[in-house]
């Protein structure tokens, strides 16, 4: 017995929010009971009609008998808002969901892994765009999982609310669902085929950026990021071609200049031939949440006399919760906010049993987010090219007496990359710690200059400023001392870069050492320096 479903499709108006709509106490339902007893019920039900009426005009399954030895996997619907770069309701949002965690691996799902694009990618497309004056446009694939082919057999039970016939009967799918473990990799499938007939071939350096294999002066990029789309060119007619051809091929809102992507502001001044990439909606909201809007400000995220240890009074975690800030600050250090980068991960170290002193140095990051909240980085100084910095702070670490790596590549006058991390082992001596630090940075120097050759940028060789001039000498040349045989080889590999020529280091003082606020915390005076010259300001 096979049976199909048809719905009434309804257009993205029907997600239009009236004024009504656009209030802050408006909650997310858990589930169907919830969401149709709420006072958004009926924008609720329109939204899940519209997920059905998706699924049905492409054809996700059939209603079938239920094979014999075949459990369906349950499913559930899950509720989202959203809303724009100001917080304001935009559309709602109902999405069929597979419980993917009842998969079993081997019958239900095989392959999984699907990549998606990088936060340094997305940061030197845009340093290219500022400085190539490119367009950038954004799409959103709707419903994107739901075009991707699946290979097993998989049987889904029935969505709530729209159960038909027996019990006995399931969905039998033909395409991916959300919540499916191979889902992901499906859609990438499907989508990088659709590219690829377009002209568009995967990068070398990320599998998430595509560039048009057309011979021209500059070629057009696309970033993916599951289901979001930002397309670069430097002819707006080519741009617009490129946007028929994908929403000719699958269906997609057209959501016109990139403003808004991945919780990040695209704030670009065309005249003065800058963008700037800032999560200011995000940490209005951390600061909000902490009730730390208005108090004091702090100059720097870790003041230099915090002196972080793993002893102290345990913190009470059911009123304090540590994690839960840690992990939202981290994600504005990873994208936008390089300037946190060294605090956030010295207070990380301490999730599983943090302190009171480590409540109070978070609270520390807060107050400096609050006199900075509307910073970002910003592309298109009067600093063009690539500069790259790497850097050590030796035995930092009180607890385990670890070093700290630090390295930052800045591109157009904004970071592109940046980490700061312990060593995985105890440096024996300064130059060893800086060694390895140039070890790191290197890896990374390798990775960033097969992006910009696919960017079709000319950085030449990069060169990696250090402030250590034992530490050069040691790259430069392959003799052993007794300071120097105990390193482990793997980081041996730096010298061979350094032999071939791709990659040369270069002395610089330590008080032009941009990566030290990496791997520190430094006086006000430092920092500043740190934080300008990585391209942090403010983005009013």
């Amino acid at each position: 017995m096979i049976m199909t479903w048809v719905f009434l499709a309804f257009t993205d108006d029907a997600y239009r929010i009236t004024g009504r709509a656009n209030l802050a106490s408006i909650t997310e339902p858990t589930t169907v009971s919830e969401a149709l007893s709420s006072e958004q019920a009926a924008e609720w039900q329109l939204a899940m009609d519209e997920e059905m009426a998706a699924l049905a005009a492409n054809g996700t399954w059939t209603l079938e008998q239920t094979p014999a030895g075949v459990n369906p996997i349950p499913v559930k619907w899950v509720f989202k808002i959203k809303r724009d770069s100001s917080g304001r309701v935009e559309r709602y949002k109902a999405r069929l969901v597979a419980k993917g965690f009842r998969q079993r691996e081997g019958i239900d799902y095989d392959e999984v892994f699907a990549p998606v694009s990088k936060y340094a990618t997305l940061r030197a497309l845009l340093a290219k765009a500022a400085a190539a004056d490119l367009h950038i446009h954004q799409l959103d694939i709707k419903t994107a999982f739901l075009n991707g082919e699946l290979e097993e057999d998989v049987y889904i039970q029935q969505p709530p609310g729209y159960e038909q016939g027996s019990s006995q009967l399931a969905c039998h799918l033909h395409k991916a669902l959300y919540g499916l473990k191979q889902a992901p990799r499906a859609w990438h499938v499907t989508l990088k085929t659709e590219l690829e007939s377009q002209g568009f071939l995967p990068s070398s350096a990320d599998a998430g950026l595509f560039i048009s294999s057309a011979i021209t002066a500059t070629p057009s990029y696309l970033l993916t990021y599951v289901d979001d789309i930002l397309i670069f060119a430097s002819d707006l007619g080519e741009l617009q071609r490129i946007k028929q051809q994908l929403m000719r091929a699958f269906d997609a809102r057209d959501l016109g200049e990139a403003a808004y992507f991945l919780g990040m502001d695209i704030i670009r001044d065309r005249a003065r031939c800058t963008i700037k990439l800032a999560q200011t909606r995000l940490t209005a909201d951390l600061l909000a949440k902490h009730s730390m809007t208005a108090v004091r400000t702090a100059s720097t995220p870790l003041s230099t006399a915090i002196k972080l240890t793993k002893d102290g009074d345990p913190l009470d975690r059911q009123h304090h919760g540590y994690p839960q800030l840690i992990g939202s600050l981290m994600y504005l250090s990873v994208c936008t906010r390089p300037d946190l980068s060294q605090a956030v991960g010295a207070l990380a170290r301490y999730m599983a049993n943090p302190t009171a002193v480590h409540w109070q140095a978070a609270k520390g990051v807060l107050r400096y987010l609050s006199g900075t909240a509307n910073y970002g980085i910003s592309f298109g100084s009067a600093s063009p090219g690539l500069a790259a910095y790497c850097d050590a702070d030796y035995a930092g670490d009180i607890d385990t007496r670890r070093s700290t790596t630090a390295y930052v590549f800045i591109l157009n006058g904004g970071a592109v990359s940046w980490s700061s991390r312990l060593q995985q082992t105890v440096a024996a001596s300064t130059t060893e710690a800086e060694y390895m630090a140039a070890a790191a940075a290197i890896k990374e120097s390798l990775w960033i200059s097969k992006l910009l050759s696919d960017l079709h940028i000319d950085s030449g060789i990069t060169t990696i400023q250090a402030d250590s001039q034992s530490a050069i000498k040691l790259l430069k040349h392959p003799v052993f001392s007794m300071r120097s045989k105990h390193i482990d080889v793997i980081y041996h590999f730096a010298r061979e870069r350094v032999a071939r020529k791709e990659v040369t280091f270069t002395y610089t003082k330590t008080d032009h050492m941009v990566a030290d606020a990496l791997t520190k915390p430094v006086p006000v005076t430092k920092f500043q320096f740190c934080r300008a010259a990585m391209g942090v300001t403010s983005c009013s």
